[in-house]
């Protein structure tokens, strides 16, 4: 029997996502694609306005689920559970960076970072010391008690990215990172994530419109009108069909207990696929145009 550590990453399998379902207004904006990824790869999903992809990287972040499909995330059924352990198995194993940073206006640097440490259950010394580690790493040490009002662009996706690799995640999803940047400083930003997947071995996917940003990653796959325009070489043929073949008898996430390093009784900042929560639900504004 193949082995978990064989697995793919992400494995992903006739996934459609469709709106507005059983109405005059019906769009299906992803008509079947299936994607691999496996641990250690910087793989940039690249495509115009409504080509898909961010409605895709939802999906890869169990911000949404497809209204078809199987998804197997480092060899789990993830589509097999409810939505409460769905978000509580994201918060540990999916840090997020967005185009508009999303970081939380009445607090400083240091605390946004804290934040989903303190979600997961992290003592307050620990997650402080944590935070501060993730800080200096990006460079934002002598910034970590500036509001992101005293930031610029590049320092305020410097925190975002130190926010995003708090709890340390299997994943990065990076969606437009360098778009609200110019490019010196998206020059900075793209050096970082090069930096994290070279010398920190951190697994990123890279959602862009950009092509020579795209051009940059290990891997390149291309998005139009919700498909990828060319077929992709899994390399995973081996342990597809294991995963397919054990779907219908996978045990859903466990729902996660309370206590120490748990989430549960804890309303998760990024709320459940489909649910937007509160101000530091940054997911929230990338479903909004479909993309």
């Amino acid at each position: 029997m193949t082995t978990p550590s064989s697995y793919p990453l992400i494995m992903m399998r006739g996934i459609v996502k469709k709106f507005n379902i059983g109405s005059e207004e019906e769009l299906t904006v992803i008509p079947g694609v299936d994607f691999d990824m496996h641990s250690g790869e910087f793989v940039a999903i690249v495509g115009a306005s409504g080509s898909g992809k961010s409605t895709l990287m939802n999906i890869i972040g169990l911000l949404d689920r497809p209204t078809e499909g199987q998804y197997f995330f480092a060899g789990t059924d993830v589509l097999n559970s409810t939505d409460d352990a769905l978000s509580s198995y994201r918060s540990q194993n999916i840090g997020f960076v967005f185009q508009n940073f999303n970081l939380i206006s009445r607090v400083d640097a240091l605390k946004n970072v804290e934040m989903p440490l303190m979600y997961a259950g992290v003592g307050r010394k620990e997650r402080a010391q944590r935070a501060e580690e993730l800080l200096a790493m990006v460079g934002m040490a002598d910034r970590m008690h500036h509001l992101p009002t005293q930031l610029s662009g590049g320092q305020k996706q410097r925190v975002a990215v130190a926010r995003a690799l708090a709890n340390e995640p299997n994943l990065l999803l990076a969606d437009e990172p360098t778009g609200a940047l110019d490019s010196a400083t998206g020059r900075m930003v793209m050096d970082m994530f090069h930096d994290l997947h070279q010398n920190q071995g951190v697994s990123i996917v890279f959602i862009t419109h950009n092509p020579e940003l795209a051009a940059e990653c290990s891997r390149t796959q291309t998005m139009v009108d919700g498909r990828f325009v060319s077929t992709p070489d899994h390399g995973v043929h081996t342990v597809a069909a294991p995963l397919l073949a054990a779907a219908e008898t996978t045990s859903p996430i466990a729902e996660i207990p309370s206590g120490e390093g748990s989430s549960a009784g804890v309303s998760h900042p990024l709320g459940s696929p489909g649910q937007p929560a509160t101000a530091t639900d940054a997911q929230s504004s990338t479903t909004a145009d479909k993309e």
